[in-house]
């Protein structure tokens, strides 16, 4: 799937609003460090980066996206690290997994990882 189509699934998923806006707005406002929402806005921005997103056409898999997210589950499972923030980061790891389905769902003749 399109990163674009991703932010839009997730968005359906996450206790918060993904999606500032568009797509394309939500891309901008990651990119700039400006989302307005302060858990999912720097966890898409780690994606982002980890995985070289430039763009709303790339495609993405789901592997890359919850690798990306490594590092910072396992700073929460540190002792003294927030609940709230693994919580949030949690959550997000469970929309990914949950857009991927429903994609592999809606067209099982596509490989989607």
């Amino acid at each position: 799937m399109t990163f674009a189509e991703f932010l839009r699934r997730i968005d359906t998923y996450c206790d918060h609003r993904v999606l500032a806006g568009t797509p394309a707005e939500t891309f901008a406002a990651v990119r700039a460090d400006g989302h307005p929402d302060m858990a999912y806005g720097p966890l898409l921005k780690t994606l982002l980066d980890w995985c070289a997103i430039t763009s709303l056409d790339m495609r993405v898999e789901r592997t890359a996206l919850v690798n990306a997210l490594g590092p910072l589950r396992l700073g929460y499972q540190q002792e003294g690290a927030s609940q709230a923030g693994y919580a949030e980061l949690a959550a997000l790891i469970r929309a990914i997994d949950a857009a991927f389905d429903d994609a592999r769902l809606e067209a099982p003749e596509r490989a989607l990882h």
